[in-house]
């Protein structure tokens, strides 16, 4: 019995400092079995731009996996004050990412959900694919309704919830009847960050 005891002593114990680590070639980075201690410097940006899909399992803990909503969400819509279901923060990530694609570099400052109306009418030109960016493609009209963008006192009748689903309807030419909804564009915006969903 103790010389069980003595031989399992003597049995070399492996531990992380053991994992072979040494060399990794960069197309290692991606392998299946790579070690998470393995992660080098080198390995991050590869792994970043060859196979993203390594990352959650190699430098995320279990405990920050994202589930999806087990039921409807409760933000967004008419009974929660249309409170957007993102982060400001995440929303206006998503906006300049999509603005990256569609609009030219000098019209960016307009992609965040906090642009004000004289700025916005310095890039009517593009204001379509901006417009297109902050909804995501989604359709906000019912939103901006809610909130008076159609109401009789703008004179305007529903010409601005145009703006509120600019992929039904295109914004080839701006009349001046669209400098009121221009003066709205915080409501615009706030309805198209409103009806962002996270992925």
């Amino acid at each position: 019995m103790l010389r069980i005891f003595v031989s399992f002593l003597l049995v070399p114990v492996v531990t992380s400092s053991s994992t072979n680590c040494q060399g990794l070639l960069h197309e290692e980075c991606c392998s299946s079995k790579l070690h998470h201690e393995c992660v080098s410097k080198h390995c991050m940006g590869w792994i970043s731009n060859h196979c993203p899909w390594r990352r959650p399992t190699l430098f995320n803990d279990e405990r920050e996996v994202r589930r999806s909503p087990s039921q409807e969400a409760l933000c967004g819509t008419r009974e929660h004050n249309y409170k957007p279901c993102t982060s400001k923060l995440i929303a206006d990530k998503l906006f300049k990412s999509c603005c990256d694609m569609y609009v030219p570099e000098e019209c960016h400052f307009m992609c965040n959900y906090e642009a004000t109306q004289s700025r916005a009418r310095q890039i009517l030109r593009y204001l379509s694919s901006i417009l297109y960016c902050a909804s995501q493609n989604r359709d906000n009209r019912k939103c901006c309704a809610d909130l008076d963008l159609n109401a009789t006192q703008l004179q305007v009748g529903s010409r601005c919830l145009r703006m509120c689903d600019p992929s039904g309807s295109a914004l080839e030419r701006m009349t001046k009847e669209d400098v009121t909804c221009l003066y709205n564009w915080n409501v615009i915006m706030y309805c198209h960050h409103a009806g962002i969903r996270e992925m």
